[in-house]
């Protein structure tokens, strides 16, 4: 008993500043430093119930625990709450807060409770170094913010109980992100340096797509705090191209669904994104909820930035047209389809390399890796680099004659915005975001599901020098959008929209 006595004392300590932080709150002005710990918590639940607030119930949830309460937490706590007898009303709440706390391991640790801020949960972005569409999305957009607007960046304990600031490595990580990071990751133990935040009345921004373990938390969150959440809505691709993805993507999509029926805002990053998010919100309306506003911010027609020199990316002739294809390889983004109209066009006597550059969906994309290797042993060129920098794509696009992106489903896009803003015409689907970013030049549009269809245009682009010159002139006329453009758009856009909420 001896040596819990530490541990126990620790808790106490940490419970009375979780609670002090609340009065204020819930309390306004009030002299509570000669009260006992009891007391203050009977003033806290009678004030909660006398308001009826389930906002305030919350935050005082959040800070009891130690852990943001899911949504069967909260509405069981509160029936507690309801239904205790005059003079009861802490012992119900402690009774409301005893399952979360109870496999809280930062139970004995204090918290700060953030007010009136700008809160951006960049968890996996700060974790990780892996950087593909998401992920260049956040990065882009939050260190934008940051140079210019006081921003909270976030992410999550271990256990998924309560957001956390970030330490130093994880803050560079988001904000001065490089290739040479591509492999680096946290420590469990990262979060031990780092301060325990709850926000209240806080914009609170969702970048990326929450991860399984904390979609809880996060949808009591927007149902029933006093934070408004808006969100970057990518695509709803697991569900609604399900077939593509592993079953586990769609299980989780669909989980993080129910942090978007409670959002204030989701911000489509195309007009086709906003679609389907609309078309969600919209089926809301069965279950008697408003569903979150949905708007379109697009993304830019832009180059990643990088500081540093172009690489080659190869030691292939220079007198060999250079075709390029850019994107994690699996089925959805249809290297399959590229690789037949080659093929069809290599046993044309067509001349030229087929350069692919993106990361490995194992095992989703072991047929590309299959046929690839088929290919090369019929002495067809093809490369593929994975795991490149973004020097060596950014060399890769403009060494190409045309680059290819015929994705069977996409939120938006971006290799065809980067290589338009290299200057190098597009071969892209004919339909969805991909279609919404040809329309403005520079792009000749196919049937993804056709492969005669993309070696057509394959071809008209590799024999075609005037067709090729007219879209590289489109490319270079196109309307300038970049990732300022983007970054402030996506700023006004979320802080109008709690003027309206």
């Amino acid at each position: 008993m001896a040596e819990l006595a530490p541990t126990i004392a620790r808790a106490k300590e940490a419970l009375r500043q979780r609670i002090d932080q609340v009065v204020p709150h819930i309390l306004g002005a009030v002299e509570t430093e000669a009260l006992s710990t009891m007391e203050i918590l009977s003033l806290l639940a009678k004030s909660v119930r006398g308001d009826d607030d389930r906002a305030k119930f919350w935050l005082l949830m959040t800070c009891i625990a130690g852990a943001m309460p899911t949504r069967e937490q909260l509405v069981r706590g509160y029936r507690f709450l309801e239904l205790a007898p005059e003079g009861m009303e802490h012992l119900e709440v402690l009774r409301a807060c005893a399952g979360a706390s109870s496999l809280n391991e930062n139970f004995d640790r204090s918290v700060t409770i953030v007010s009136d801020a700008v809160v951006a949960d960049v968890d996996f972005c700060a974790r990780h170094g892996h950087n593909t569409g998401v992920q260049r999305v956040v990065r882009e957009t939050l260190s934008r913010w940051n140079a210019v607007h006081d921003v909270t960046l976030v992410a999550w304990t271990e256990d998924g109980f309560l957001m956390r600031s970030l330490i130093p490595a994880e803050r560079d990580r988001v904000l001065n992100w490089v290739s040479s990071r591509r492999t680096e990751s946290s420590p469990t133990s990262a979060e031990d340096d780092a301060e325990l935040i709850v926000p209240w009345n806080c914009s609170v921004v969702l970048p990326e797509v929450a991860q399984l373990h904390i979609w809880e938390p996060l949808a009591c969150l927007a149902e029933f705090s006093s934070n408004t959440v808006s969100m970057v809505g990518y695509d709803a691709i697991p569900v609604t191209s399900a077939e593509y993805v592993i079953s586990s993507e769609s299980d989780r999509f669909v989980r993080y669904l129910s942090i978007v029926k409670h959002a204030d805002l989701v911000v489509g990053i195309s007009e086709s994104s906003s679609e389907e998010f609309a078309g969600f919100a919209d089926a809301l309306t069965a279950q008697g909820l408003r569903g979150p506003r949905v708007s379109t911010v697009s993304l830019p027609i832009a180059l990643a930035r990088e500081e540093t020199a172009l690489e080659d990316i190869s030691t292939r002739s220079q007198h060999v047209p250079l075709v390029l294809c850019v994107g994690t390889q699996e089925p959805r983004k249809n290297q399959l389809a590229v690789l037949a109209a080659s093929e069809l066009l290599w046993k044309r006597g067509l001349d030229f390399e087929m350069l692919f550059i993106g990361g490995a969906a194992m095992p989703l994309s072991i047929p590309f890796d299959v046929e690839v290797d088929r290919l090369r042993r019929l002495g067809r060129s093809v490369s593929v680099i994975r795991n490149g920098s973004d020097a060596i794509l950014e060399r890769a696009y403009r060494d190409a004659r045309f680059s290819i992106f015929v994705s069977l489903h996409e939120g938006f896009g971006l290799p065809i915005g980067e290589s338009l803003a290299a200057g190098t015409p597009v071969i892209a689907s004919d339909y969805g975001s991909m279609a919404e970013i040809a329309s403005a030049g520079g792009c000749l549009v196919v049937d993804p599901r056709s492969d005669e269809s993309i070696a057509e245009a394959m071809y008209i682009l590799l024999t075609d020098d005037l067709e090729l010159e007219r879209l590289e002139n489109a490319a270079l006329a196109r309307p300038t959008r970049t990732w300022d453009d983007y970054s402030a758009e996506l700023w006004s856009t979320i802080r109008e929209g709690e003027l309206t909420r």
